[in-house]
């Protein structure tokens, strides 16, 4: 079991914990830029994972995944960039029926759909729960297809984004009181 969700290979096993630490953390970063950021690196990380498992189909979504992200960073400055980043959404849609594989396609077309409208948005509620949906659909996928290095980085990812978004509406103030002072008759 557990060969099964280590890879032999090190550039395999090394590119997977990395696109599990910058997916899994992305949630955790505090404005929209920083999280994008840490997906772009993630896209990056999956892509050379998947090129090193052979997996050519997931390593091209990963790629258009990485551009549709840094257009997605680049939308607010730019209109050209607004209008590739909805683009590439339509192309992901495409793909995903090119190659469809029954319905743990349509979970992965769900998710990318999901995460990539997620990325456009510039209001952080609707940035994370869009997020949120497509990791739900994620893990569906993952679990479905036993990707187990992907499933942990979709849960993690997952999780972090769930508490993000609840830290985002709950305030915790904690303060440290002294004690009453005592007083000086003890027997009063």
């Amino acid at each position: 079991m557990i060969a099964q969700i280590f890879p032999d290979d090190p550039a395999t096993l090394l590119t997977g914990l990395a696109a599990i630490l910058c997916l899994s953390s992305s949630p955790a970063f505090g404005n929209r830029k920083a999280m994008l950021t840490a997906q772009l690196a993630a896209s990056a990380f999956f892509l050379a994972h998947y090129l090193c498992l052979g997996i050519t189909v997931a390593a091209a979504a990963n790629a258009l995944g990485f551009v549709q992200t840094l257009a997605a960073i680049l939308a607010p400055c730019s209109a050209r960039m607004n209008r590739l980043g909805y683009g590439l959404i339509g192309l992901m849609l495409l793909g995903g029926f090119w190659f469809w594989q029954g319905p743990i396609s349509g979970l992965s077309m769900l998710a990318m759909t999901a995460i990539a409208l997620g990325r456009m948005q510039t209001d952080q509620l609707r940035l994370r729960l869009l997020l949120l949906a497509g990791g739900a659909a994620w893990i569906a996928h993952d679990f479905i297809g036993e990707a187990w290095l992907a499933l942990v980085a979709d849960i993690g990812a997952f999780m972090i984004g769930l508490v993000a978004l609840v830290a985002m509406h709950v305030c915790i103030r904690i303060e440290w009181r002294l004690p009453a002072p005592m007083s000086a008759n003890p027997a009063a």
